[in-house]
């Protein structure tokens, strides 16, 4: 296994980056920094990184030897300009209170156009602290205990899980898998609706099937839920992995419908990897009546003073080039069609290759076993752990949710252990 030392300093590498006096509180905006291809030598994505002694949750679970393969985080370094900021602003040693500086929102707008085609007007903006936890204060402030939340499985379980402990009453519209692809069931949604029925939770990209929702799909998707006075909290947190050439489209660029009747839930932590710093997140809120009402929500909970970290990070990884996130995904991409070379066709086994982010959705149904004994396949036989598809709700059962976010000869070992079991 490839190992080597992390170069700390963007100079020493080669890089002539200049920390934007914006990140450290001075006053002005952040600048781009030089060529990402000078900078490309600290960016080793096959680098072994020990996470042991980090209080990491994913290596938590990977006793004795095993390979953690399941929760969404990454076993790589984040973007070193991201790091480097984070650095910088601590060796200032003042860690008072702060506000959310324009630096901060002007950041996200100039991101949201750059990378997704979205020109979002500041006003429309507000700081989250996190996505889910801003999705369970959406709950609480659209909707009443006893209303009725739909979710489209399999998808990711804290949706249904939290509204279900605020007393909400969750209603499942499971997505049609047809020839290897999903699409949503609107049939489904006329047949499951009635008056209860106040919110729509969309997962866009969507976890744990990988699927970039097209446009169209999502402007029908606005035009049923106004027609039937359903808001749309759509959470998009994996936008920025969207791969293989394709483009993510926010919900509430695609009409005008949706921009009055969405909310969007956008962070950094996936793409740059920084999921441990929590609070890094931001709503997108086109409608100025929702936008209040959300806004005053977390002032009331005291959940709007976003933490030093949570700034400095997100105006870093938005605000400078972006050669290290394409990077990153030419390997993710790399990792994925491995992935799917050696697994899909195993046994029965379909690898759904995902349009955005890490985690590939395997199909293992054809093996026949329950779903107990798929898990324990995979987690006790191979030593390899994987996310349980049948957490993620109706249709994930007889799946594994695997994450290949990991250098490639961690991938490599995993899939040789998979193989192994599946030969047993």
């Amino acid at each position: 296994m490839k190992r080597r030392t992390f170069l700390k300093s963007a100079a020493a590498a080669g890089a002539a980056a200049v920390m934007p006096a914006g990140l450290l509180g001075l006053g002005s905006a952040c600048t781009s920094n030089n060529s990402g291809a000078a900078a490309a030598a600290a960016w080793d994505f096959d680098e072994v990184i020990d996470r042991a002694g980090t209080w990491s949750i994913k290596q938590r679970r990977a006793t004795d030897g095993k390979l953690a393969m399941w929760i969404a985080d990454m076993d790589f370094r984040t973007d070193p300009y991201v790091s480097r900021a984070l650095r910088e602003r601590l060796d200032r040693d003042v860690m008072g209170y702060t506000y959310g500086p324009d630096e901060f929102f002007d950041a996200i707008v100039g991101w949201e156009r750059k990378m997704h085609g979205f020109d979002v007007p500041r006003e429309w903006v507000e700081y989250a602290p996190g996505v889910i936890t801003s999705l369970c204060q959406s709950y609480l402030t659209f909707t009443q205990p006893g209303d009725r939340i739909v979710v489209q499985p399999p998808v990711y379980d804290p949706f249904k899980g939290y509204a279900q402990r605020l007393g909400r009453e969750v209603v499942d519209n499971p997505l049609i898998y047809r020839d290897g692809r999903y699409e949503m069931d609107f049939e489904g949604l006329d047949r499951l609706y009635d008056k209860r029925v106040k919110a729509l939770v969309l997962c866009n990209p969507h976890n744990p099937v990988g699927i970039i929702w097209p446009k169209e799909t999502l402007a029908r998707l606005a035009d049923w839920c106004a027609a039937h006075e359903v808001i749309v909290f759509s959470d998009e947190i994996h936008a920025d992995l969207a791969l293989y050439g394709r483009r993510h489209t926010p919900f509430c660029s695609v009409s005008d419908t949706a921009a009055r009747i969405g909310i969007e839930f956008c962070a950094p932590t996936k793409a740059f990897n920084l999921a441990g710093i929590t609070g890094t997140a931001y709503a997108i809120i086109p409608d100025p009546a929702k936008r209040q009402r959300f806004h005053d929500t977390l002032s009331n909970a005291k959940l709007r003073e976003a933490s030093i970290p949570t700034l400095v990070a997100t105006i870093a990884a938005y605000t400078h080039d972006t050669d290290w996130l394409e990077a990153l995904k030419r390997y993710l991409e790399g990792n994925i069609d491995r992935t799917v070379a050696v697994l899909d066709g195993s046994r029965g086994i379909r690898a759904i290759r995902p349009e955005a982010s890490f985690l590939v959705w395997l199909d293992c149904r054809a093996l026949g076993l329950p779903q107990q004994e798929l898990m324990d396949l995979f987690n006790e036989k191979a030593g390899v752990v994987v996310n349980n598809g049948a957490g993620y709700g109706p249709g994930g059962e007889g799946f594994i949710r695997l994450n290949v976010g990991c250098p490639r000869s961690i991938l490599e070992e995993a899939l040789k252990r998979i193989q192994d079991a599946l030969r047993a």
